[in-house]
């Protein structure tokens, strides 16, 4: 067999972490909290690391994490240098879950006899039979069976006993899927290998923000109802327009619907931004597909040529996928009017609200404004005694009060005045010895700033 020649082209075009940014005067940086924390909490699980830094019990992870945290949160203020910082942060009790189980309420289907059940929701079908063991055997079917149980007695899910409505929600197949498309259901069942319970690390992990935030004169904005997502969005539409530009970091690819000539997404897990050119095509393909992540299934039953609903699949794929969407989307200019007119407008309106962040609901906007309310920013930094006791390395602690010798907005207020770049500072370094070059006027470096410090007495922090 001959060997599958290896595709370069990857390689050769993949977009280089960025390095430097322009500073601009006025700039707001979101953190998507979350996404941050399990990026680098992840990052950390690996046997290398924990023979490396002795990641023996709970303490030894939370540590080490808090430092990454620590270090990543420096590195994007030299990087961009915002005025404002807002760590979003997540609800207890989001409303997207509760909207999931009020939807299928409605419109999942549970057929039933003496020995199984059969549950019916979009395009799938399952057989569910109770084990001797107290478990539940759980066999998907061909959609295509669904005529045959016409005969069998059937509800809805909203009309079952509360006990067993709450019992099909937590039934997953033998792959770990549920039977139920539960909002973020496939995550819970997700091997998790830390010495740190899951639960304890969720409820830490906002605790810490909100303990970081005053060394960083940022707001940790979280509301009880509300996810991260909604609180980019809210901030964005609140500060943006009194802002230069908005910086968003997260890895969630559905923030690409924000993106605009203002609003860039910066990627934490590869340093580089998100690039759409299309964010509102973008976001009603994401409707279409829906979100796997999230596990928010895409439009069922729905030819991508004509917007009609039958089993036009034939078996071999239960939902639109990524590569469909932008088919039915050139063919059914008008998407809304065409789920309406062929039966999947329910559909349509469910994934429009979990998606686009623009439908959040009411009271949760408000619940929302009126959290801000109670986070303003700090006028200074505080709270430098909290490096010790996290028990961080020197040479973050030493990092921060570089920057807050520089003058970065976020750790130096009072100071003002842009900062350098570090990587062109980095250069200056490198190259000291050779003759100036001429630079921009708009390029800031140490030169320009008047930094009081003297360039041998500070290093370099990349």
């Amino acid at each position: 067999m001959a060997k599958k020649k290896k595709d370069i082209s990857k390689v050769l075009f993949k977009e280089p972490p960025v390095t430097y940014y322009p500073y601009v005067d006025n700039r707001l940086v979101i953190i998507d909290w979350a996404s941050l924390s399990y990026h680098l909490f992840h990052s950390i699980n690996s046997d290398k690391n924990r023979e490396k830094y002795g990641l023996h019990d709970s303490e030894g992870e939370l540590r080490l994490w808090r430092t990454k945290m620590i270090d990543r949160v420096m590195d994007y203020v030299a990087l961009f240098n915002p005025r404002h910082l807002v760590f979003a942060l997540e609800g207890k009790a989001a409303w997207r879950k509760k909207f999931v189980e009020e939807y299928y309420g409605e419109h999942a289907d549970i057929y039933y006899n003496k020995s199984e059940y059969y549950v019916l929701a979009d395009n799938y079908l399952y057989m569910v039979q109770k084990a001797a063991d107290g478990n539940f055997a759980v066999t998907p079917l061909d959609i295509k069976d669904a005529d045959r149980l016409a005969e069998l007695k059937h509800r809805k899910l909203k009309d079952m006993p509360e006990k067993q409505q709450k019992m099909f929600w937590g039934i997953y197949t033998a792959g770990g899927n549920p039977i139920l498309p539960s909002y973020k259901g496939q995550r819970s069942k997700q091997p998790w290998t830390f010495r740190t319970d899951k639960k304890v690390w969720a409820e830490y992990r906002e605790r810490f923000a909100k303990e970081l935030a005053p060394l960083f004169r940022a707001r940790p904005i979280q509301c009880f109802h509300a996810e991260g997502d909604d609180i980019i969005y809210a901030t964005i539409q609140k500060y943006a327009g009194d802002c230069d530009d908005v910086i968003v970091i997260t890895k969630d690819s559905d923030m690409a619907q924000l993106i605009s000539r203002k609003v860039r997404i910066f990627n934490h897990q590869t340093d580089t931004f998100f690039v759409e050119p299309d964010p509102v095509r973008y976001l009603d393909g994401k409707v279409l597909s829906g979100d796997s992540s999230d596990n928010v299934n895409g439009m069922a039953f729905v030819d991508t040529r004509k917007g009609k609903v039958g089993l036009f699949y034939k078996g071999k794929a239960n939902q639109i996928g990524k590569g469909s969407a932008p088919i039915l989307l050139e063919s059914c200019p008008n998407i809304y009017e065409t789920a309406k007119k062929n039966g999947w407008a329910d559909q349509y309106m469910r994934n429009r609200t979990l998606i686009d962040l623009s439908r959040v609901p009411d009271h949760v906007k408000h619940e929302i404004e009126d959290c801000m309310a109670a986070t303003p920013e700090p006028e200074a930094p505080a709270g430098f005694e909290r490096l010790d006791f996290w028990d961080v390395p020197d040479m973050a602690g030493n990092n921060y009060r570089r920057l807050q010798a520089t003058g970065f907005y976020c750790v130096n207020p009072v100071k003002g005045g842009l900062p350098f770049n570090a990587s062109l500072f980095t250069r200056y370094r490198a190259e000291a010895e050779k003759p100036k070059i001429e630079l921009p006027e708009d390029v800031v470096t140490a030169d320009n700033i008047g930094l009081d410090a003297e360039l041998s007495d500070i290093d370099v922090m990349f």
